[in-house]
């Protein structure tokens, strides 16, 4: 009875279910119209998205947006703040090297200068000397001042001393004394001394102040007469300065050799695991110190791209990619030696304390967020919590649910709208109700008029046949035909139930069918092929017998040949399948399952409808047919193993 309610209350609710869309829509109507908003830019997928969700996806996509703005903003200004420190940090930290190396170097030239605007010196490099004695008092009188400053260096830094002499009067003397000519194959040389005899005085005045500073490690003994031995092959920093006379020709050029050491000291050290490193460049673009390398040296080109980025400019930084990283570079030419300081390091070292903000930023915007969806949760389902009961139960009704009650107070649009939908509802039970019961009634009393006429149209036929074995003497056809009877209408009667079991509606069957038999002269050939464990199952009596009537009828009476009927019965997951095959002459149109009502037989259309109206449209009745093969009709009951109540 249950399921019959059901399918009498899903018809009755097709203009209910047609309704509650409508019904819903209305209640977002409420609340747009109590809230003056205006929804018609709103896209359709929007408007399938539940009011709930639409509540808490704009508060949360509101706050959201703040937290994320305010944790940018917070965050983009303290990298920026960051940033700024550490590169005015480290700019000064850069600023105090070239100080230093510029101080140390700029000593070293004031003692060159000493040398270099000596008169008494510069004289004697220019005189015409006549005779060796001339030349050696001069010597040891005047030219040997040069050569004392290395003597009276305490710290040792001073390795050599060295003139170039453009005169060919004055002999070369002890190594330190030499002819021009050993000089002019080098790059200061070939740059610097090579046009000098074209020089006006205003370019002698400007190239008085020359000082040319590099790192060298060439070996110099083939080129200098007489070196000491540990000086040659030994790292070392050179300034060359020229010796001019009254600002009229050169007549010397000065070369000092300091110790590598004294200027790039341990303060420029660096720490490799970090990248953070110190190097020099000369004027020529090569790098003379890197603090990354174990041991000096000047084979290394300045990259190009340092130099596009430093063009025109004294100091600053920028930055370079290197190996997929970023690194940031400082630099500052030095005044006085021509040099270019560099100090380089990965960008993502120099904002590591940034990086530690970032984290903490983004733990805050994310618990920010968090916090903020659940608040938008919170105030979403308040606001849309009466709408989500109306919802609720309207959904309900589409599972043919109608004993719900929307329990919903208030005297706005929400409440009187949830108090007409009550007033609704109860007034559809009520009718479905009436006519769940009306049809009810209906149905049962159309079967039994099937029975009724079934049975007696059956009982003549056989007493017929009975009475035509009796004068042929046939006693034990007659017996046999008796006791099927009985049978027949014992299980057919069933005490007044509406459901056997599968094994009792069988039995019924193979009653009847041998009963046939008999009549039709062993014409019929029944074949039973029933799965054991499904015959303590139930089903609505009389759902075999009018189809294998019609395979009887369909079959055996029009043609000539026997007839083979065979039914079958098996679980197919939860649901029992009974069939009805017969090799007969067919129909020659099948009715749908929906055509039952005006093109099936009586008798189809009441088993249809008794499944279906017992069990659902999950359930029913299937035919096929083919014309001359026979026809297959497929019955689909659920595996219930108790019988229904009140059956």
């Amino acid at each position: 009875m249950q399921k019959s309610m059901k399918l009498l209350k899903k018809q009755a609710l097709t203009a209910l279910r047609i309704s509650a869309p409508s019904l819903r829509a209305c209640s977002v109507l409420v609340l747009e119209n109590s809230g003056k908003l205006d929804y018609r830019g709103v896209s359709k997928r929007m408007n399938n998205i539940s009011l709930k969700n639409k509540m808490i996806f704009s508060y949360g996509a509101l706050i959201i947006f703040a937290v994320l703005s305010a944790g940018i903003f917070s965050y983009t200004n303290v990298e920026k703040y960051i940033y700024n420190q550490a590169t005015v940090s480290y700019g000064q930290t850069l600023d105090q090297v070239e100080m230093n190396i510029e101080d140390k170097l700029s000593t070293y030239y004031e003692l060159m200068n000493q040398i270099a605007n000596n008169k008494e010196i510069v004289l004697a490099l220019s005189h015409d000397y006549k005779s060796p004695a001339d030349f050696s008092y001069e010597f040891l009188n005047t030219i040997s001042q040069a050569y004392e400053i290395k003597e009276i260096d305490t710290t040792n830094n001073i390795l050599d001393i060295f003139i170039f002499k453009n005169n060919d009067s004055l002999p070369e003397a002890g190594g330190k004394l030499l002819n021009v000519q050993h000089a002019v194959d080098t790059w200061w040389y070939k740059q610097y001394f090579a046009k000098t005899d074209q020089f006006s005085v205003n370019d002698y005045i400007q190239f008085s102040k020359l000082k040319i500073w590099f790192v060298t490690d060439e070996d110099i003994k083939p080129k200098y007469s007489a070196v000491n031995e540990d000086s040659v092959l030994e790292t070392r920093i050179a300034i060359v300065k020229p010796m001019i006379l009254n600002f009229e020709k050169i007549v010397g050029i000065l070369e000092m050799y300091i110790r590598y050491e004294t200027v790039f000291g341990e303060y420029m050290s660096s720490d490799p695991n970090n990248g953070d490193h110190f190097f020099v460049a000369d004027e020529r673009d090569e790098v003379i110190f890197n603090s990354f390398e174990s041991s000096p040296g000047t084979n290394q080109k300045l990259d190009q791209a340092y130099l596009d980025k430093m063009e025109g400019k004294e100091s600053g930084n920028f930055i370079v990619a290197k190996n997929d990283t970023k690194n940031l570079v400082f630099f500052k030419k030095g005044k006085s030696s021509n040099w270019i300081y560099f100090r380089e390091m990965p960008l993502e070292n120099l904002l590591s304390s940034a990086n530690t903000v970032k984290r903490f930023t983004i733990f805050i915007v994310v618990i920010s967020i968090v916090i903020s969806i659940l608040i938008a949760i919170s105030i979403g389902s308040r606001l849309s919590r009466r709408i989500s009961i109306l919802s609720s139960n309207m959904e309900q009704v589409d599972d043919l649910s109608l004993d719900m009650h929307v329990a919903i107070d208030g005297r706005d649009e929400i409440g009187k709208l949830a108090k007409n939908y009550n007033r609704m509802i109860r007034k559809i039970r009520e009718l479905i109700e009436q006519l769940t019961a009306s049809q009810i009634i209906q149905k049962e009393a159309e079967m039994k008029a099937l029975q009724a006429q079934i049975n007696p149209h059956f009982l003549y036929n056989t007493l017929a046949t009975i009475n035509w074995m009796v004068l042929e003497d046939e006693k034990e056809k007659i017996i046999s035909m008796v006791d099927n009877l009985s049978i027949f209408y014992r299980l057919s009667l069933n005490k007044g139930r509406e459901y056997l079991t599968i094994g009792e509606e069988v039995q019924q069957i193979q009653a009847y069918m041998n009963i046939q038999k008999i009549r039709m002269e062993e014409k019929i050939e029944v074949i039973y092929d029933i799965e054991h464990d499904i015959l303590d199952a139930y089903t609505p009596k009389l759902i075999l017998q009018p189809f294998v009537e019609n395979s009887i009828l369909h079959g055996a009476k029009t043609k000539k040949s026997t007839t083979t009927i065979t039914i079958r019965g098996y679980r197919q997951e939860h649901r029992i399948i009974l069939e009805v095959q017969d090799d007969g002459i067919g129909l020659k149109e099948v009715p749908l399952p929906g055509q039952y009502m005006t093109k099936g037989g009586y008798g189809i259309r009441n088993v249809h409808e008794k499944i279906q109206l017992r069990y659902g449209n999950d359930f029913g009745v299937e035919m096929t047919s083919t014309p001359d093969q026979g026809t297959l009709v497929r019955i689909v009951i659920p595996a219930e193993v108790m019988p229904p109540p009140n059956t």
